[in-house]
């Protein structure tokens, strides 16, 4: 695909590596000359130094033949004017990033077809989405919702004395419409056989019927869904975070340092209880007793104060961190320190734009572990291989795993004698390595 890509800050890198290594054909345009030459010097893509809203500069950039440009500079109103020229210049697809909660007219943090652009994200009001999430689920470290919502996806965390380690995954006492769909073992992510067994601090993904899921997630931990939460910082994702919870009827805390910013609040959220103070300082966590509370959550707008909250926060007791970091290279180390959950809106903006980066076949996808797999959603046509064949002797490439089946109104977790009808849609894991074969068997391309 030629994708034009519209700003250069950590999103738009971010994009732009994740595109060039799917090898489409990339044009990145930026005002900073700096950021320019940095991107040429390590990036084999086109570049071009401008106003990205500037229709000579659009015109350079030929955007009326890509199949999608997608405007992530740090002005909302320049990725807008943007998104609509590049529409106006014939461009197939447009996305446009924003930063302003006010821009959208829904809490979901993507709205589509708003004023001519194709997609508007807000990469904070998703990151507030996923924590919320996160709170709701039994203890997981991430929460993917799959096919409308109707399969849900979970990433738990092997404890050192599970009951689930060291046994054939074929033997595990899993609810029926469950699978383990993949392990990540040492950072490295495979899909594992009915053979493999867990070990202790592996990561695992578990695919399923969101409320067989749920039962499932009870087999890996003792905890549950969080009921009291606290939040360091009442920035964009802070406050979206309170108001999803306060719909849920949660207790929610927020400790903010900015005076104005926290008498605003008080105002605004009703049901929330607001502290003026830094939540880097340990004598305003004990006086608050955040140990007492089920989550605690840090999203302020420096990641120094969000790691630095999260490790005072297990010291004052806290049984659940998630910390917020802009730096996603960071996020193993933050785990390493004994941080639960590390996000990054960067990571949440581009997974989500990576989405459409793709051809029309596929419906949707979904990035696991930094790009080592990805979960696919394919609608099957009469001439795939995989219809009106058993899984059994379709003979799925190892490092492939067939999730579930979407026909109609049901879902199907799939077993050995499962078949694929044209028309169902279907859901894959698959590792990077072994992406390309799944085309001999949809009849699809992937990019």
């Amino acid at each position: 695909m030629y994708i034009v890509v519209i700003g250069l800050g950590q999103v738009g890198r971010h994009v732009i590596r994740k595109l060039e290594a799917e090898r489409h054909d990339v044009v990145a345009i930026d005002m900073d000359k700096e950021a320019i030459d940095d991107v040429a010097e390590h990036h084999d893509i086109a570049t071009l130094q401008g106003y990205g809203a500037n229709p000579r500069v659009l015109r350079e950039a030929r955007v009326g033949e890509a199949d999608l440009v997608v405007a992530v500079t740090d002005s909302d109103e320049v990725n807008f004017i943007a998104a609509l020229a590049s529409r106006q210049f014939g461009a197939k697809k447009v996305i446009a990033r924003v930063q302003d909660s006010a821009f959208l007219d829904t809490e979901d943090g993507v709205q589509y077809g708003l004023l001519g652009v194709d997609v508007v994200i807000n990469p904070q009001v998703l990151l507030a989405r996923e924590i919320a999430k996160i709170a709701r689920s039994h203890g997981a470290l991430e929460v993917i919702d799959l096919a409308n919502d109707r399969i849900e996806v979970v990433k738990m965390i092997m404890a050192d004395k599970s009951r689930m380690l060291h046994k054939p995954l074929a033997k595990l006492p899993l609810p029926p419409n469950v699978l383990i769909a993949a392990v990540v073992r040492d950072g490295e992510l495979f899909i594992p056989g009915g053979a493999d067994v867990l070990l202790p601090e592996d990561r695992v993904y578990i695919a399923g019927l969101p409320e067989d899921v749920q039962a499932a997630e009870d087999l890996f931990t003792r905890r549950r869904e969080a009921h009291r939460v606290v939040i360091v910082g009442g920035g964009v994702v802070g406050e979206a975070l309170a108001r999803d919870l306060l719909r849920d009827k949660a207790t929610v805390l927020i400790i903010e340092r900015r005076a104005a910013r926290a008498r605003q609040l008080a105002e605004e959220l009703e049901g929330a209880t607001i502290v003026h103070g830094d939540g880097t300082q340990l004598q305003i966590l004990e006086e608050e007793k955040v140990g007492t509370y089920d989550l605690f959550v840090a999203v302020s707008h420096e990641d120094e104060v969000n790691l630095m909250a999260g490790l005072l926060a297990k010291r004052a007791g806290a049984d659940r961190t998630v910390v917020l970091a802009h730096r996603p290279d960071y996020t193993e180390i933050y785990r390493q320190l004994g941080i639960d959950v590390v996000l990054s809106p960067r990571v949440v903006a581009s997974d989500h734009i990576l989405r459409w980066a793709r051809k029309t076949e596929l419906q949707s996808l979904t990035v696991l572990e930094d790009g080592q797999a990805e979960v696919l959603e394919f609608v099957a046509t009469a001439n795939s291989r995989v219809v009106g064949t058993s899984l059994r002797r379709l003979n799925l490439p190892r490092g492939t795993l067939l999730v579930a089946i979407v026909h109609g109104d049901e879902v199907i977790i799939p077993r050995g004698d499962s078949e694929v009808q044209p028309g169902d849609s279907v859901l894959v894991f698959t590792t990077t390595a072994t992406k390309q074969n799944l085309a001999r068997l949809f009849g699809t391309k992937l990019l």
